[in-house]
């Protein structure tokens, strides 16, 4: 793989690692804000409430995440097009 190749890879896979990061901050403030606002109600008062509780914030903060996934593919994208799609080949 050439040295230009290696480049594009490289600052492909930070961005989308950036992007992913972001969108998990996002993800984690939607899922706070969503709580604080009485959108997502967290009951506890039996045990079986109490043992879905962490089950259901987590299935709660995958929506709001995997609801920013599109945004990142879009921008990767538009990425790879800025570099240039021949700058990803190996050979």
């Amino acid at each position: 793989m050439n040295a230009e190749a290696i480049e594009a890879w490289t600052a492909l896979y930070a961005a989308v690692g950036l992007l992913a990061l972001i969108c998990a901050f996002c993800a984690l403030a939607k899922t706070i804000w969503d709580i604080r606002t009485g959108t997502l109600e967290l009951p506890a008062e039996t045990w079986r409430q109490r043992l879905i509780l962490l089950p259901k914030l987590w299935l709660h903060w995958q929506i709001s995440y995997m609801l920013g996934f599109p945004m990142i593919m879009a921008i990767a994208i538009l990425f790879v097009h800025h570099i240039g799609l021949a700058a990803f080949d190996p050979s």
